[in-house]
């Protein structure tokens, strides 16, 4: 069955930090492009996100996921968009899911020199998961920059083939986490046989034309520890006035089951979590936030 259409939603926000000279504020530009897919039974449905020309992917995830399906990807393309592949059970019936990308531009808001955020992938990490244990890795950036556009794909052996989807690739996302410098995933593979996934990532900077005043991209990643309840819940948190959410990353423990959806939306992040413990149990879940200035 074919997916019957997709609606496509930016929503943007603009806030000013202030620099070093007043008459050369710079606006940075948040928008977060929202996409709603079908995800008809018994298939995997690829589609691709993109922000507009002139902004960076700084990340992308599912806001609000469709039950009983599995994110087999969320793969950066190129320097503005992503790629998603969603596979739904036939005995799941037809479903649909929302995705967000984030996009971040910095506009200058008078006619001097302008700040541009610059974003260069890193190396895909290919990540062999032996049968039935776990497996983490780093991807780290150079001095002067931050991590940005993180994705993974968990079922690279299926490709971009839309065909019958039945089993899921056995293989979970644990963890996805960034601090100033470096990434961090982590995996799990219940499969009685070794699984290889891709891990991706990139680093993001600002750069200002000559006779721009001194001004920083600053970065604050914080961790949240919330209280899981059995069963599905969302999660939210924002960033202080005056930033802009970059990314959302989580850290999950034994008893909860998986992250069916994080993304950095708006001036915060969003987490769908489910949990198959029959008490509360805990988890992590980390909102990274920039602004520009002095």
């Amino acid at each position: 069955m074919a997916p019957r259409g997709i609606a496509l939603l930016a929503v943007g926000i603009a806030l000013v930090a202030a620099s070093a000279r007043a008459q050369s504020a710079q606006i940075v530009a948040a928008p977060t492009v929202y996409a709603t897919h079908d995800l008809p039974a018994n298939a995997v449905t690829t589609f691709t996100v993109a922000c507009s020309a002139g902004y960076a992917a700084s990340s992308a995830g599912v806001s609000t996921p469709a039950p009983g399906t599995t994110v087999l990807a969320i793969a950066p393309v190129a320097l503005r968009g992503y790629r998603f592949r969603i596979g739904n059970p036939a005995t799941n019936g037809d479903q649909r899911a929302r995705v967000a990308v984030a996009c971040r531009k910095v506009l200058s808001a008078g006619s001097g020199p302008r700040f541009t955020l610059k974003l260069k992938p890193l190396e895909t990490r290919y990540l062999t998961v032996p049968a039935r244990k776990a497996a983490s890795t780093t991807l780290a950036c150079p001095p002067g920059t931050v991590p940005a556009r993180g994705g993974a794909d968990l079922d690279l052996s299926r490709g971009k083939t839309v065909d019958a989807y039945r089993v899921g690739p056995g293989v979970s996302l644990r963890r996805q986490t960034a601090t100033l410098r470096r990434f961090t995933f982590s995996l799990q593979n219940t499969a009685t046989q070794a699984k290889r996934v891709a891990l991706y990532g990139g680093c993001l900077t600002l750069t200002r034309e000559a006779g721009a005043p001194r001004a920083r991209l600053h970065v604050r990643a914080t961790t949240y520890r919330v209280l899981v309840h059995p069963g599905a819940q969302a999660v939210t948190r924002r960033c202080r006035p005056g930033w802009v959410s970059l990314a959302a990353g989580f850290s999950l423990r034994n008893r909860v089951t998986n992250a069916t959806g994080a993304a950095a939306v708006a001036g915060g992040g969003r987490w769908s979590v489910l949990s198959d413990a029959a008490t509360d149990t805990l988890a992590d879940v980390q909102l990274a936030c920039g602004r520009v200035g002095p």
